[in-house]
């Protein structure tokens, strides 16, 4: 999006994050055991306009808990979630890195846990809400889950700035279309029930 406002129409959006042989040793130890397909799931963004409400990831954990294992990312301001092997406010961000690539899929907000997921080749569904264009940071390999609403793109920053809205798009994102991205990149049948 921004190279095209200085005439490169073409470039490969691409993250790259590379682990030692011992680090992704590390964390297929740290994942031994835990059902797949596993999901790795961040929370929250420290920008409160890319936050899902914690009340549609308690509604949607316990789907994916019914077909596989949760491991839970990010710093120590991550919800405590049932269910999940939290590694939250634990891990470096190599750790994190380590314990990411063993996952199946990563679903999170547009964070820094969305690039470490493109950078080792792990599908996302991302929410990414409407504080940010999908043009300019959107990876072509995930699922972003977008809502415009009529102050989208705000670019609000935290400590700058606060959403007037109530974060009216990331209220938009349905559990029903992030299980639908999920199951679409997992490439499987329906298998995840849209009804608990």
């Amino acid at each position: 999006h921004s190279l095209a406002k200085v005439g490169i129409d073409s470039c490969e959006y691409k993250a790259r994050f590379y682990l030692s042989e011992e680090e992704s040793a590390w964390g297929k130890q740290q994942t031994a055991g835990l059902r797949r397909p596993l999901f790795s799931v961040n929370a929250t963004s420290k920008e409160p306009v890319k936050t899902w409400p914690k009340g549609n990831w308690q509604a949607l954990l316990p789907l994916l808990l019914e077909v596989g294992d949760v491991v839970q990312l990010g710093d120590n301001r991550e919800p405590e979630l049932a269910g999940v092997k939290r590694f939250a406010g634990k891990l470096t961000m190599r750790e994190s890195a380590s314990i990411l690539a063993q996952a199946d899929l990563h679903i999170g907000p547009d964070s820094l846990l969305m690039h470490m997921a493109n950078g080792v080749d792990v599908p996302a569904v991302i929410l990414m809400g409407g504080s940010r264009p999908e043009e300019c940071l959107g990876y072509s390999d995930n699922i972003n889950l977008t809502a415009t609403s009529d102050c989208s793109p705000c670019w609000i920053h935290d400590g700058f700035e606060t959403c007037d809205h109530q974060v009216q798009c990331m209220n938009e994102i349905s559990k029903e279309s992030v299980l639908d991205a999920v199951t679409s990149l997992l490439n499987v049948p329906k298998q995840i029930p849209q009804n608990n």
